[in-house]
This record gives structure tokens, C-alpha cells and sequence, in this order.
């Protein structure tokens, strides 16, 4: 199944006042087109609002205002439960810590998406093994993430992400908390995990060369975002 194709409307964003602070304005009139099976990179410097638009894409924020569109879906618009459902079967999410469950081993971590979903154990044996040899991790299967480097623990992060297949994939600074040769590794994986599975990617970096993997930028700044094409 092809990725999504993600559109945003009018789309701005704002965390609420506190006692110490206003309001404060995150994203700004944001109109952006991503193409079905692309693989997008919001590049800009922390603070600059990248990972609120990702989460807004992830369904995982609402916007203050406007419309973001998954297909022909406003998930702006949908219901709490509309939104975990999707989560859960086309959506697939890379964060910068890991995130892995401590208890949970190496092949339990991969396989916990469809297990949540209340998938088979045979299918849930097929996908993670298929999930193993992908990521090059057939070996671990047993280990649990303490006992796992941190570019291993990020390939576990990247199976977790794919093993239900999902149109989408959101990459929030995947290398961030990795040194540049491990980081590279990385990129070259989700690369290849965008050729094999055609989702959608969209990856969060402050990184030049984290973005030179995309093949659609979209400078974010001060809440502002503007696609260029890669290598422009």
C-alpha cells in the first residue's frame, strides 16, 4: 500500500499560557504538500518548531487552527478513537531516545505494535523475523536494550517503527544521540526501508547531512516552513 499524502491548511499552532509564561506561538500559517511516498526531512535548529509539526502530522497534536490531511482525511477533524486506531495501524514512530521498552527483548520491542494491535503470534513471529533480517539484528533477538549499543537500540527503534507496515513513518532527530558513523548506518536503513516498503517518510533533523538523505527539505523556522527540493 502507497504512503500517505500529507497536506496541511491554514494550519497554526500554540501552547497555552502558564503563571510564568503567554501563550506561546509555535507554527504560523503553515501550507505544505508532501507527496505519497516521499521522503521528507523538516530541517531546522531546536525551537524552530519542526517536532510540533511533526506531531501534528503523527496525529499525535491537534493544531489551534486549521486542517492537516492524511489522504483525504482531516485527522484535525477526527475522534480520539479514529486517532489511536490510525496510530496504531499506519503510522510508525523513530524518536531520538529509543524509547524501548527495558523489560521487553530485542524480537518483544519489534513485535510489540502488532501485539498491542491483537495480531496472531504466528504473525507476529513472521513480521518480527522478517523485521530481524532487515535490520540486521538476528543475532540480538534475545538480548534486551541494556545490553545493546545505541546504533543497535535505534535499528531495534526502526523495526519497532515498520514491523505493522505503516503508510508513515516519523523520524524525530533519529541520529541525534549518535556518533556520525552510527548515525549514518541509521540513515542508510531508513533509506532502504523507504525503497522496499514505499511509505511516506518524514524525518525531524537539525543535521545537513542527516537531510542530504531526503528528497524533499522543508526549512522550518520560527514557526514558518518553506519545501525546497533536495540538492537546492
Amino acid at each position: 500500500m502507497a504512503g500517505f499524502a500529507i497536506r496541511l491548511v491554514g494550519v497554526q499552532h500554540a501552547y497555552g499560557a502558564t503563571d510564568d509564561v503567554g501563550e506561546v506561538t509555535a507554527l504560523e500559517q503553515i501550507d505544505l504538500s508532501i507527496p505519497s511516498g516521499s521522503f521528507a526531512v523538516l530541517m531546522g535548529p531546536s525551537g524552530s518548531g519542526k517536532s510540533t509539526l511533526l506531531n501534528l502530522i503523527g496525529a499525535v497534536d491537534r493544531p489551534s487552527s486549521g486542517s492537516v490531511f492524511l489522504d483525504d482525511t482531516d485527522i484535525a477533524r477526527a475522534s480520539e478513537r479514529e486517532l489511536t486506531l490510525l496510530r496504531r495501524s499506519d503510522i510508525g514512530f523513530v524518536f531520538q531516545f529509543f524509547n524501548l521498552i527495558p523489560t521487553l527483548s530485542v524480537e518483544e520491542n519489534i513485535g510489540f505494535p502488532l501485539a498491542l494491535a491483537g495480531s496472531s503470534r504466528e504473525r507476529i513471529t513472521s513480521r518480527t523475523r522478517e523485521v530481524l533480517r532487515q535490520i540486521g539484528l538476528e543475532p540480538r533477538e534475545k538480548h534486551y536494550p541494556n545490553q545493546l549499543s545505541g546504533g543497535e537500540m535505534q535499528r531495534v527503534a526502526i523495526g519497532r517503527a515498520v514491523v505493522h507496515r505503516p503508510r508513515l513513518i516519523l523520524a524525530d532527530e533519529p541520529t541525534g544521540n549518535l556518533d556520525s558513523r552510527t548515525g549514518e548506518q541509521i540513515l542508510d536503513l531508513l533509506r532502504a526501508v523507504h525503497e522496499a516498503h514505499e511509505s511516506t517518510i518524514v524525518m525531524a533533523t537539525h543535521s545537513e547531512r542527516a537531510a542530504s538523505y531526503g528528497d524533499l527539505i522543508i526549512d522550518v523556522i520560527d514557526g514558518t516552513a518553506a519545501p525546497r527540493i533536495a540538492g537546492t
